[in-house]
């Protein structure tokens, strides 16, 4: 087999990817959190809800992002990934100036990032995954995951939603400013050439059938998380006796028993049954 027909193959192969995540790419874009906000369906709650459930994942990004660095062995890929990470570390401080326009205190935000405050389950599961392909997985399953699919379905998203902001204007704690706005407009213009370049990448790395269907079904897999950590927060505030997926009495129990004091028990005297002298434990 010569070189044009081995690149042939390749380019048939991402082809093939392209149609083996559509239906999940599709499910996204048209699913219940981005029509929900286009439409204006979403409460101000479930608006604040996923910007601060996914601040985490946005925060840690460009680490995803530096540990496929590690992979690459060309100055192309290298060169990709290293500006790559120095964008997403600027979209990260963006997300925090949207959540704030939206009425969240930035205090909420970075708590949840820095671990003091757990995220919903499926929110980090989406997170581990990410964590997973980019440390263990190849570099074609890594950017297939993650700068593929991830920030490929992102800009589509970007470009859908990004009018639906104009229904929560005139809610109370709402500024629509342009460092409200700054995060989607961004990936709106960028986040079409991000996935172009990784997708050079992934064809150049996925040599065999066999890294060729890991880095398919690792795209599947970040599409699919993905949705599930986006409906899952939406739904999850979207009852107002709901506080971050979790009935109010329920938290404040919770929340009281770990702010217990732990009370030290007193010496006691016991008395031995068969008529010894008290003796102190």
């Amino acid at each position: 087999m010569g070189a044009s027909d081995l690149r042939l193959g390749r380019r048939f192969w991402i082809e093939s990817l392209h149609s083996y995540v559509r239906p999940y790419w599709n499910h996204l874009l048209n699913g219940y959190w981005a029509e929900g906000i286009v439409q204006g369906h979403l409460t101000l709650r479930q608006m604040q809800g996923w910007m601060l459930q996914l601040y985490p994942f946005i925060h840690t990004f460009p680490k995803y992002l530096a540990e496929t660095l590690i992979k690459a062995e060309d100055d192309y890929s290298r060169s990709y990934y290293i500006n790559n990470i120095r964008v997403e570390k600027a979209h990260a401080r963006h997300w925090l100036w949207m959540g704030v326009g939206f009425g969240l205190p930035e205090s909420e935000m970075l708590a949840r990032a820095n671990g003091e405050v757990a995220v919903l389950g499926d929110v980090q599961s989406l997170s581990d995954w990410l964590w997973f392909v980019n440390t263990k997985g190849s570099l074609a399953e890594a950017a297939a995951a993650t700068s593929f699919a991830i920030e490929g379905v992102t800009g589509d998203l970007a470009r859908k939603i990004i009018s639906g902001f104009e229904h929560y204007k005139n809610e109370p704690g709402v500024n629509l400013n342009a460092k409200t706005y700054r995060w989607m407009r961004e990936h709106v213009h960028y986040d079409d050439q991000h996935p172009r370049i990784a997708l050079e990448i992934i064809e150049h790395y996925a040599k065999t059938e066999q890294v060729q269907r890991r880095a398919m079904f690792a795209a599947k897999r970040s599409l699919q998380l993905l949705d599930q950590a986006l409906t899952s927060t939406c739904k999850a505030y979207s009852n107002p006796l709901l506080v971050d997926g979790e009935f109010a009495p329920d938290r404040r129990s919770r929340e009281r028993r770990s702010e217990s004091v732990s009370i030290d028990f007193p010496e006691r005297r016991f008395r031995d049954r068969r008529g010894f002298r008290d003796v102190v434990h």
